[in-house]
């Protein structure tokens, strides 16, 4: 039984991710900054899989509550088998008419946040010789430009650098990482805007990929793995 950790965890794709992780028998550590939503999907998921799922509040954003989960997984000697980076801030507009303070929080939520759990689960001391899958959910963004969405794709394509980089560095180290580039999906993270969910993907097609990156033969790695909706993009 494999530990998988999965940031941004009580709803959308990471929650999921979640509901596939548990139902192939892995066990699942979910963490979020949003307390309500961690508790509504724990009770959920512990109903269906007892005993095989924790949940803890902490948002990626803030280095002080990553290092605090991060001494909880040593504490409780609990190294991580599948870590998945999917916590995400989206913050639609202009490019110019963008707050500062709004770069700064996706800045933080999508690139150092995903760097900081990475560090955490490929310390040698928490990891013990077990080797690591690392799966980003990152963004079509990262890969195309789209209006409204300069800072969320700036940081999503800071992401991919990052994690292409930490690839290189850490594949000889029994770290393997996988990039996943989701197009539009159904998810909160939309916050209720009016559109036509209807051609959006699903977040439960998006954990089949994540899944599927996690479970790869130890012989293979899929690198770079995009999905848009059968129609396109919005």
């Amino acid at each position: 039984m494999r530990q998988v950790l999965i940031s941004g965890g009580g709803s959308g794709i990471g929650l999921a991710c979640a509901r596939r992780f548990l139902a192939a028998g892995e066990r699942v550590l979910f963490c979020g900054r949003n307390r309500e939503r961690l508790e509504s999907a724990l009770r959920e998921l512990e109903a269906a899989h007892p005993g095989q799922v924790a949940a803890r509040v902490c948002d990626v954003s803030r280095a002080a509550e990553v290092t605090a989960l991060g001494q909880w997984l040593r504490a409780e000697a609990l190294p991580i088998d599948v870590l998945v980076n999917n916590a995400g801030l989206f913050v639609a507009g202009s490019l110019l008419k963008a707050e500062e303070e709004q770069a700064q929080a996706m800045w933080e939520t999508q690139v150092l946040g995903p760097w900081r759990l990475l560090k955490i689960c490929a310390d040698p001391a928490l990891r013990q010789g077990r080797p690591l899958r690392v799966v980003n959910v990152i963004s079509v963004t990262a890969l195309k430009a789209y209006a409204a969405c300069g800072f969320y794709g700036a940081t999503k394509a800071a992401l991919a650098s990052l994690m292409d980089t930490a690839r290189a560095e850490l594949r000889d180290k029994g770290v393997e990482i996988s990039n996943v580039y989701p197009g539009a999906t159904e998810t909160p993270i939309w916050g209720g805007r009016e559109l036509d969910y209807s051609k959006m993907m699903d977040a439960d097609a998006v954990a089949a990929a994540v899944q599927a990156c996690a479970d790869a033969s130890s012989r293979a790695l899929v690198e770079e793995l995009v999905l848009r909706p059968a129609s396109g993009d919005l």
